[in-house]
Order: structure tokens, then sequence, then C-alpha cells
């Protein structure tokens, strides 16, 4: 019967032990030169800035269309009652086809960015753009208020505001000429 062999039947041996130990260094250095010659990879933030891809989730927008001159969004809440986290709170302005909002409020502090308020929206009202950048010092810079979501800002605000008002005053105007013709006669 042969017996097995164990680290105690062994001799201790320096040299052995030295020439792994130098394999092993090589063995690293030639890992450490490998990679010495590849491209960089690190980029020197905020001096260089890596390129956003087009669907990412960053800052919310709200769309301002030019040929209606309001912004799209006609405070349907769907987008409000799609978030998870009540991140979405608005004041509807009006009612009817002409509605819009006069308040339209985000706490991108609660908000998860999942996109959903994005996907429910049935008037393509927000979206989410490219910015990235929301830290802050103060607490209150993570709520968002309308003039900082719409496209152009206060002005498109005040804008928008002016068309829905106006707009809905044309409807009141001819709500009584409607009822006058329903009702089959003319008023003197």
């Amino acid at each position: 019967m042969s017996r097995q062999r164990t680290m105690r039947d062994t001799e201790y041996n320096p040299l052995v032990y030295f020439i792994d130990g130098l394999v092993t260094l090589f063995n690293g250095m030639v890992v450490t030169w490998r990679n010495l010659w590849r491209p960089k990879v690190t980029v020197r933030y905020p001096y260089q800035r890596r390129p956003v891809p087009p669907r990412y989730r960053g800052l919310f927008y709200l769309k301002w269309n030019e040929e209606k001159q309001r912004l799209n969004c006609v405070g349907c809440t769907l987008c409000a009652q799609a978030c998870p986290t009540d991140v979405i709170s608005m004041v509807k302005l009006g009612k009817g086809t002409h509605a819009g909002v006069s308040e339209f409020t985000m706490d991108l502090g609660r908000c998860m960015f999942c996109n959903l308020c994005v996907e429910a929206c049935p008037f393509d009202a927000i979206y989410m753009g490219p910015n990235y950048e929301l830290a802050s010092e103060r607490r209150d810079a993570s709520l968002f208020r309308i003039a900082d979501l719409a496209q152009g800002g206060e002005e498109a605000v005040r804008k928008n505001i002016e068309t829905i008002e106006r707009l809905l005053a044309e409807e009141e105007k001819a709500k009584p000429a409607h009822a006058v013709h329903a009702a089959g006669g003319e008023s003197e």
C-alpha cells in the first residue's frame, strides 16, 4: 500500500517559493502593462461630460404648442393619477375643450423618474429631458413650478394663461348664441 504524501513529508524549499512569487509578480505586471495601453474611459466630470442618450429620464418639461400659442397640458390629471409617489399637483384653469393649467408643480425630491406620468399623458404635454444635474444645498430646490418646467419659462406661462382665458371667454360668448338657435328663435 502506498501512502499519500502530505505537507509534512515534503521539505521546505525557499527557492520554490521565491520562483513562485516571481512568476505571480510577473503575471501581475503583464496585466498592468496590457491595461496601460487601452483607451481611457475616465471622464473628468464636470469639465467633460458623456453624451446623454436620447431617451434619458432627466428633468421634466411641459411642451409648448407654437400653433395654438399655449402649453399642451389641459389639466386632465392623468399624469398625477399615474404617479406612484404623488409628485405632481396642478390647478386646472377652465373646463371643456379649452381647459388648461394655471399651476403645475412637481416635487422631484420624491420623484423616482419612472416615466409613468409621461406615458399616461394623452396630449403629449410632458416629457423627460436630458438635464440630470438636480443636486442642491437648498431643500426647496427640488420643487419645480410651472415656470421652471414650461418651455419658454415665465413668458410661456403668461401667454398660456392669456390664451386659455381668451378661448374660454370666446366659448362663453358663443354659448348664448347656440342656446337661442337651439330654442328655435331669435332674441331681439
